[in-house]
């Protein structure tokens, strides 16, 4: 890659950095994304595809609110993102069946029923009679069980995928297998990045590296994002027809496949970079699933991985300016909300890139909450 240069280099491809990539093309903006491996292949593809702010937020929030407007926009975004790419993604609308099955689980759930609803949000109880006939393979003795209507679920490797090719029939340009080493300024402001394949000149950069982001090297003076790499280990089994939607338990959660695979998910575990599937965290996501489902004792495992979530201090996103180098973008520290947070981070960053604000509810994310340290 020789010098060149376009209005905005977004860094990294997966599902956050090709959705702003698309999203700002849409707009008008000459686009290249830089890619260290394949488009969509880390985290993204190491998901379980949920679209699920309910199940997957544990209190009320900045990550919560931004999370319904996501999900809120998923459909009309599905439904472009598939026209644009000619890619199904299986987007499921049949919501997520939440169960006690551990002492102290039914607390829990019921005061995320309660906190839930007082913020406006749909939340079904469900007796453990009702929840057997969803799913037969669940015990009898459940003392409480909770449906979460709104919340959806996605193919993350087709989306992947499809977000990516829709960004590129929007005219952005995939830099795949170039590693970033540098974003380079001049009096402060940014003009480009160094990769190991040239130079890149640009008039704005996005850093959307997701566990990666922190590892790029900055102009002196400027601090990079407190991001950090989280592995979560799933397993994979195959029962088709044994879980009609998908349901979870404060220790493991289970995700149905439209092929009879079954995802079985995740640890949560700091680990530098390192994406191994450990014997530790096998069997603690086996024994987890089997205490849960023990009609599933028969499933066959056929599966396993490991992917590397971008975590943070304070276990929100981080999507804003930088405070230190005008011209720098951040959208990184998704933590597992990637998936679900793609289309509201997508147009947060092109309409902050574009036109300096938006009416996305992302107060608290800014990157400037971290400069006091």
């Amino acid at each position: 890659m020789s010098a060149s240069g376009a209005d905005v280099v977004v860094l990294g491809g997966g599902i956050v950095g090709c959705a702003i990539a698309r999203e700002l093309a849409r707009r008008g903006a000459d686009v290249v994304v830089v890619e260290r491996g394949e488009p969509a292949a880390e985290a993204t593809r190491a998901a379980a595809g949920m679209v699920a702010p309910q199940a997957e937020t544990d209190a009320a929030g900045p990550v919560l609110r931004l999370g319904v407007a996501s999900r809120d926009r998923y459909p009309a975004w599905v439904t472009a993102i598939e026209a644009e790419s000619g890619i199904d993604v299986a987007f499921r609308t049949d919501g997520i069946l939440y169960v006690a099955r551990w002492p102290g689980d039914a607390r829990v759930l019921a005061a995320r029923a309660r906190w839930q609803r007082a913020a406006g949000l749909r939340v079904r109880q469900v007796s453990a009679a009702a929840a057997r006939r969803r799913v037969p393979a669940l015990p009898r003795d459940l003392p409480l069980a909770l449906h979460f209507p709104d919340d959806h679920r996605v193919d993350n490797e087709r989306l992947g995928a499809a977000v990516a090719r829709a960004a590129e029939r929007a005219g952005v340009r995939l830099r795949t297998h170039t590693a970033v080493r540098a974003i380079r300024a001049r009096r402060g402001t940014v003009v480009g990045i160094d990769t190991d394949r040239g130079r890149l000149e640009a008039r704005a950069v996005v850093n959307a590296a997701g566990a990666w982001a922190a590892r790029i090297a900055l102009p002196r003076g400027s601090a990079a994002p407190p991001v950090f790499p989280v592995r979560g280990q799933m397993l994979v089994l195959h029962a088709p027809g044994a879980l009609p939607l998908p349901l979870y338990s404060r220790r493991v959660y289970l995700v149905p496949r439209l092929d009879g695979r079954i995802l079985v998910g995740a640890t949560r575990e700091p680990a530098e970079l390192d994406k191994r599937v450990t014997l530790a965290g096998a069997a603690t996501l086996l024994a987890a699933a089997h205490a849960l489902v023990p009609g599933l004792g028969a499933a066959a495992l056929v599966g396993h991985w490991a992917g590397l979530r971008p975590g943070t201090p304070d276990g929100r996103p981080i999507l804003g300016p930088a405070p230190d180098l005008a011209g720098l973008w951040l959208a990184t520290g998704h933590y597992r909300h990637g998936i679900l947070l793609a289309p509201a981070t997508a147009e947060a960053i092109a309409d902050l890139v574009t036109g300096g604000r938006t009416a996305l509810p992302i107060v608290g994310m800014a990157p400037r909450r971290f400069a006091r340290g």
